[in-house]
This record gives structure tokens, C-alpha cells and sequence, in this order.
């Protein structure tokens, strides 16, 4: 199971001023895939014939034959958290989708 995020996450202004709303907002999502592995046993019996028309079999002698199937799912994301190296406090949204914080 692997996770491969295709998420960006940009301000809504090139610049505020002290006092401003600053607004961060992600957009993307992730996309899950899954490795699920069967496997089937494969029986055969081979039948001989020599040169001078003798016949005989050989076996049953069996294989495992192993099937990979991958599903791949695009999940949405959400915003966890943000740390803001300037103690800044930020809210993130109900939606999970952008946070605010007073500039």
C-alpha cells in the first residue's frame, strides 16, 4: 500500500500587511494503491510416448501461479495542522480544505 500526494498548497496574496487575513489553501488529493496477490495452484499430467510406442505418464507435478492486482483509489485531503516558524496561531477551516491566521 503506498500513498502519492498530488497536493499544492499556496497563499491567496502575494503579500499582506500587518493586521491582514492570510488565507492558505490546498488543493489535490492523494492517490492510494493497492497490491493484492492470489494465487492458484496449477496441476498438469504429461503423457510420454517413446520411440518405439511405449506410452506412460508423468506427474500430476503442480505450480503455484501467483496473480498481482492493483487498484489504485484518489482520496481526498484535508489540512491537519500548521506550524509557523513565527508563532503564528492558524485555523484550519471545518472543510480541512484552507487556514487563516492574522498577519
Amino acid at each position: 500500500m503506498t500513498d502519492t500526494f498530488n497536493v499544492t498548497a499556496a497563499f491567496d496574496k502575494a503579500s499582506y500587511n500587518a493586521g491582514d487575513t492570510m488565507k492558505v489553501t490546498i488543493t489535490g488529493d492523494d492517490v492510494l494503491t493497492q497490491q493484492v496477490q492470489t494465487t492458484q495452484t496449477e496441476t498438469v499430467t504429461v503423457s510420454i510416448v517413446a520411440a518405439d510406442g511405449a506410452t506412460t505418464t508423468v506427474g500430476p507435478v503442480s505450480a503455484p501461479v501467483v496473480t498481482t492486482t492493483t487498484t489504485t483509489t484518489h482520496e481526498s485531503v484535508k489540512i491537519a495542522s500548521i506550524v509557523d516558524a513565527s508563532g503564528r496561531t492558524w485555523t484550519v477551516d471545518p472543510s480541512g480544505l484552507f487556514a487563516t491566521a492574522v498577519a
